[in-house]
């Protein structure tokens, strides 16, 4: 019978301890102020300032196929922490953020806090997010 308390009571605080430490959240992100219904939405999620915003250093990337004039997609199971986001809409579905003059992008783009960066690419600190819960983003594409 003491053996039997003693395994319940272990279990019991295994599940309590576990569930005590999931402490994760979701971040729901929509790209508005796209040009035409086609290609592919990818959002990038970077983690940390050394990252930002530079292609393959992602925490998350995520490909949204385009079918309307915005396109949402769902990062799910993220740790508490700080975040940025960069947003391309990739029109000719080629993979890449085409570049003009001066590594100017040909197709629209954006970033989180909606920053509009003028000579440069942003620092983090300019698209810094702070995801202590679920959370709704609405980028507005830049076109230049």
């Amino acid at each position: 019978m003491r053996m039997a308390f003693k395994t319940i009571t272990f279990m019991c605080l295994l599940i309590i301890g576990q569930t005590g430490t999931a402490q994760t959240v979701n971040l729901r992100v929509t790209v508005n102020n796209l040009k035409e219904v086609s290609g592919v939405v990818f959002v990038s999620l970077f983690s940390d300032e050394k990252s930002f915003p530079i292609d393959g250093k992602e925490f998350r990337k995520l490909p949204v196929r385009v079918s309307a004039l915005s396109a949402s997609c769902i990062i799910n199971d993220l740790p508490f922490g700080e975040y940025a986001v960069a947003v391309f809409h990739d029109q000719n579905a080629d993979g890449i953020c085409n570049l003009g003059l001066f590594g100017v992008p040909k197709e629209g783009f954006g970033f989180s806090n909606n920053f509009k960066p003028k000579w440069k690419a942003p620092d983090f600190k300019d698209c810094r997010i702070e995801l202590l819960e679920d959370k709704a983003l609405t980028i507005e594409l830049i076109f230049r």
